[in-house]
């Protein structure tokens, strides 16, 4: 996709006037090929803020081999939570949605020509939240498919409409279990997308296990860092492993579209904000605890 990124950018920051406070860049390890990682934090008081642990503080995160490329992706994460942030609080709340999903899910920003630029990344985001409830809920089988990268296992899930999410998994060095889930219109691309994530986490997850040996660890109280803790254990990649294997109990109906139409907001300077969801099928991805899959 086109992004206009280097110049709808240009002003993002605070200093100059936008919305950005500051954007941090490192390197981190993608099965072996040094990746940059853009973090992006918003200016105080756009958005609220929850208790993290693991996960980093900022906005807004972005990955990728090119520095620019990452820290633009960052940007565009951070107008996304800005976004959705400041209309789930607000009396268009329901027009969007959000009254039958509070959650992210089916969000994305693109600094793009065209606002269907930013509408495929949002459709792609709900087949991927939607398929994996569906796969953990019972109701989607998950097929097992090869992958390009040594020791990283994947399993495939049939999107609702279209699309296909890959749900990769491996284990570590230090003898826990990561994963990442994408969704892609293939599944090359989503495995592509699904073990960038997984390596996040790996690089998360071992930070966690070298502050432990140290002593220094903080159990987290974040529901999503609580599942990825839970999840790189025995028992936890056992319930993973179960439910792989499991065949699905029922049949899930034609989802229905709640939302699917561009959020404008004083955002919509910089990029396009479009939502796209599904009614959720249950809220256990939000209450379920962290013995549900949903990372």
């Amino acid at each position: 996709m086109l992004s206009l990124a280097a110049v709808k950018f240009r002003s993002v920051l605070a200093a100059h006037g936008g919305p950005v406070q500051s954007i941090e860049t490192g390197y981190f390890p993608v099965r072996g090929q040094r990746t940059v990682l853009a973090n992006a934090t918003l200016a105080p008081g756009l958005v609220r803020k929850g208790a993290l642990s693991l996960y980093s503080a900022a906005d807004g995160t972005g990955t990728d081999p090119v520095a620019a490329v990452a820290r633009h992706k960052a940007v565009s994460e951070a107008l996304e939570r800005w976004a959705c942030d400041s209309v789930a609080r607000s009396e268009r709340a329901t027009e969007f949605g959000f009254d039958l999903d509070p959650s992210s899910n089916g969000m994305a920003a693109f600094p793009g020509l065209l606002s269907r630029q930013a509408r495929r990344s949002a459709v792609l985001e709900a087949v991927e939240r939607y398929s994996l409830i569906a796969w953990w809920e019972g109701y989607a089988a998950a097929q097992e498919v090869a992958t390009d990268w040594p020791g990283v296992s994947a399993l495939a899930i049939p999107g609702p409409l279209g699309g296909v999410t890959v749900v990769a998994h491996a284990r570590t060095e230090w003898g826990g279990y990561v994963y990442g889930h994408a969704a892609e219109e293939s599944v090359g691309a989503a495995c592509e997308r699904a073990v960038l994530e997984l390596a996040r986490h790996e690089w998360i997850l071992r930070s966690r296990w070298l502050n432990r040996f140290a002593g220094e660890a903080v159990e987290p109280s974040n529901v999503f860092e609580r599942r990825l803790v839970f999840f790189a254990t025995e028992e936890g990649h056992e319930l993973f492993r179960r439910r792989a294997t499991a065949r699905p109990a029922r049949s899930a109906t034609k989802p229905e579209v709640i939302c699917d139409r561009e959020v404008p907001g004083p955002w919509s300077r910089y990029a396009t904000v479009w939502r796209f969801a599904y009614r959720p099928l249950t809220d256990g991805y939000l209450r379920g605890g962290e013995r549900y899959f949903f990372l």
